[in-house]
């Protein structure tokens, strides 16, 4: 039998001001299985946002590692889905297959060979993966024991009709032939993924789950708290109103504020639960905060959560 030519893969980082981040993701991808079944080449694109080039140090210190070849980038305008879109174009002419992690996390050492076993399975033209939360500091009993961190999973193989950035891989000429890019009037609010894929699944694009492709998503000490996490339940809602206005018809910005409206209720009436169970305590405020982001959105409030003003350097 013929040897099967390797597949080009594209991973695609965004950084800000993250040196270190970027420093362990190139370090833990040095180590990724190769199975002679699926063989895969490996580039990987760094898209630092920060026009100071602050992780410039961090990425070239492993410019000269054989399992990949680096590519850094500077985009100096600010915003997520502006440098998602220049990580793509950046991407070598013969990749076949694109990735996306976060800077503030690291897969599994079997990540990309269960990402190309998904596929392989299915004929998925996108595969998305599961991530687990890792704490830096301690977290508060009762946010603990409300799961508001915890994130689901799937059977492996299911059929999805959404995907993230955070730990996905796609067929770049396909997206390409969709003409799918990020929305950059999500620039600061976050999201733009959502709308993406969303858009991505409505054009014919197959998605399924990869059970094994995990990825690990550190939480700073800052993101371990209730503000923090009041402030992102609202955001989520407010990131899918944000996506109907731009995307949805009529009917389809009705129904979501018929949602939005529904979904605080729900919460109100659930709020009483707070003071006794943190896990139902946990859904009352995740149906009252996304149902009041949801409603305002489609109302015309656009939560800018990462607007220059809020980012930490």
């Amino acid at each position: 039998m013929a040897d099967t030519a390797p597949v080009h893969v594209t991973l695609g980082v965004l950084t800000f001001k993250r040196p270190e981040g970027i420093d362990k993701l190139l370090r833990v991808m040095r180590n990724q299985h190769r199975d002679p079944a699926r063989p895969w080449r490996l580039s990987i694109v760094v898209v630092d946002n920060d026009a100071g080039g602050s992780s410039r140090d961090a990425v070239m210190a492993h410019a000269d590692h054989p399992e990949y070849d680096l590519h850094y980038v500077i985009e100096p305008q600010q915003g997520i889905p502006i440098a998602r879109n220049r990580a793509m174009d950046s991407a070598p002419a013969t990749t076949e297959l694109f990735c996306f992690l976060d800077d503030d996390e690291w897969p599994v050492d079997g990540w990309l060979d269960s990402m190309l076993r998904t596929r392989a399975a299915t004929g998925a033209d996108c595969v998305y993966g599961p991530i687990e939360p890792v704490f830096e500091g301690p977290v508060d009993d009762w946010l603990r024991r409300s799961k508001l961190y915890d994130r689901k999973r799937y059977r492996e193989g299911e059929k999805l009709n959404f995907a993230a950035s955070n730990n996905v891989m796609f067929d770049l000429a396909r997206f390409r032939a969709l003409d799918l890019r990020f929305d950059a009037r999500m620039r600061f609010t976050g999201g733009s993924d959502y709308l993406f894929f969303n858009q991505a699944f409505r054009r014919g694009i197959r998605i399924h789950w990869s059970s094994e492709a995990l990825v690990y998503d550190m939480f700073p000490v800052n993101r371990l708290t209730m503000k923090w996490q009041r402030q992102r339940q609202y955001r989520l809602g407010n990131t899918f109103a944000v996506a109907t206005r731009i995307e949805g018809t009529n009917a389809e910005k009705a129904k979501q504020l018929a949602r939005g409206v529904v979904r605080m209720g729900l919460g109100a009436a659930m709020s009483p639960a707070m003071l006794v169970s943190p896990y139902w305590g946990g859904r009352a405020m995740v149906h009252l905060l996304r149902g009041a982001g949801l409603t305002m959105g489609i109302l015309g409030h656009a939560y800018q959560e990462y607007a220059p003003s809020k980012m930490k350097g």
